[in-house]
């Protein structure tokens, strides 16, 4: 599949993209639209089709891709927004270019794009293997609508009928689906939500620490008045009671504060464990991420291996017989087929009975996949007798059967 692969977007230091070409203009189109946290935004432009997706993010940033193919269309274009989403969440994980903030929300991690261009060939690499795997959606281009604008718009939600919304891929400039829930994956939610409980206990844990440092500062000033009112208290009256009443205040005031050390090393076990816990959950995460890559790298090797054996079959057989079939009426052979490649092929169709033979040469065109093709042979066949027929590609009997 001819596709070319777009990172782009606004982060911390303003608007980016790579590789940065010609394509901003139509790139910032796509954001000024829009609407959603999630969505995908389709421009049709000739023969080139910008599928693209954005993921808006904290702080008024936004993450854009965009995958542009050549000739072709998809036509199931719901099954683009889990490709897009599984990138997302692959790309958290990492945490090279966006990440979850200690509230758990989604922020830039990038000033600018060209500076992290090895974490951007990976990205592109798994875009345009997931497109792959979509090739069983794809259908060519069809020709270009010229009863609409090549800057006609129309705005759709991902619940809408499938059929009109590739309709609209092909016939207007632009075309946008709206996701405003459920675009996070699984694996990022509990990661999302392991941060916001985390942080939400920390948030609690400082504020019973503030408390307790308040109430120890309170306790340090009541300590000290009540020295004052104990030493003119045996200034005065001389009494050893008096002493003794202070150092009993004195251990329950250490007593206390004992104990709110303790309860505060317990609070920050917790919090240590937890943290030791989200480290494990990234260490998991980047072992999946690589397994994924290597599966990815393996499954592009076996299909260029069976694209180099397509070009070979292809090259001495375009097409397979499957079935032929005679009208003695109309004197023409249909052949059924399954087409390996597409283009014209010369064939020659022949008949035989008991010393009579008729034959014709004819030029066929043959489609990909389960398809039909009729030749004329003869009308002078007699429908009461039997006779072979055969196909052949130069001297080759590629095809045959008798009636």
């Amino acid at each position: 599949m001819n596709a070319s692969v777009y990172i782009f977007g606004e982060f911390n230091s303003g608007y980016s993209q790579y590789p940065d070409d010609y394509s901003s203009n139509i790139f910032q189109t796509f954001s000024s639209n829009a609407k959603s946290t999630t969505q995908i935004a389709i421009h049709r432009d000739g023969n080139l089709v910008y599928y693209g997706y954005i993921r808006k993010l904290q702080q008024n940033c936004y993450i854009g891709l965009c995958v542009v193919l050549n000739g072709l269309a998809i036509e199931r274009i719901d099954r683009l927004f889990p490709l897009f989403e599984n990138t997302i969440s692959y790309l958290v994980t990492n945490g090279k270019l966006v990440h979850f903030n200690e509230q758990g929300e989604l922020v830039s991690n990038v000033e600018k794009l060209y500076l992290n261009r090895e974490e951007i060939e990976l990205l592109t690499e798994s875009l345009r293997a997931g497109f792959n795997g979509l090739e069983q959606y794809c259908v060519p281009l069809p020709p270009v609508s010229y009863g609409t604008s090549k800057d006609s718009k129309k705005d759709f939600i991902v619940d809408d009928e499938p059929n009109e919304i590739f309709k609209s891929t092909h016939t207007n400039g632009y075309t946008y689906i709206y996701k405003s829930k459920g675009f996070n994956t699984a694996q990022l939610n509990s990661y999302k939500g392991i941060l916001s409980k985390s942080y939400k206990e920390k948030q609690e844990l400082q504020a019973k620490l503030d408390a307790l440092e308040k109430e120890h500062a309170q306790t340090l000033r009541q300590k000290k008045q009540y020295k004052f009112v104990l030493i003119l208290f045996v200034v005065l009256l001389g009494c050893a009671v008096g002493l003794f009443s202070l150092n009993d205040n004195l251990n329950l005031t250490r007593h206390a504060l004992s104990n709110a050390k303790d309860t505060i090393s317990m609070q920050n076990d917790s919090l240590n464990a937890r943290s030791r816990k989200i480290s494990d959950l990234c260490l998991r995460n980047d072992k999946l991420n690589t397994l994924y890559l290597t599966e990815i790298k393996k499954r592009t090797d076996v299909e260029k291996k069976y694209e180099g054996l397509q070009k070979i079959v292809t090259g001495r057989q375009p097409f397979i017989i499957k079935k032929t079939s005679f009208k003695f009426a109309t004197g023409y052979l249909t052949i059924e087929y399954y087409g390996l490649t597409e283009g014209s092929v010369d064939i020659q169709v022949k008949a035989y009975r008991s010393g009579e033979a008729y034959s014709n040469t004819a030029s066929i065109y043959v489609y990909k996949g389960d398809n039909t093709a009729t030749v004329y042979l003869s009308s002078r066949l007699n429908g009461s007798e039997w006779y072979s027929f055969e196909v052949l590609q130069g001297n080759v009997i590629i095809g045959g059967s008798r009636h």
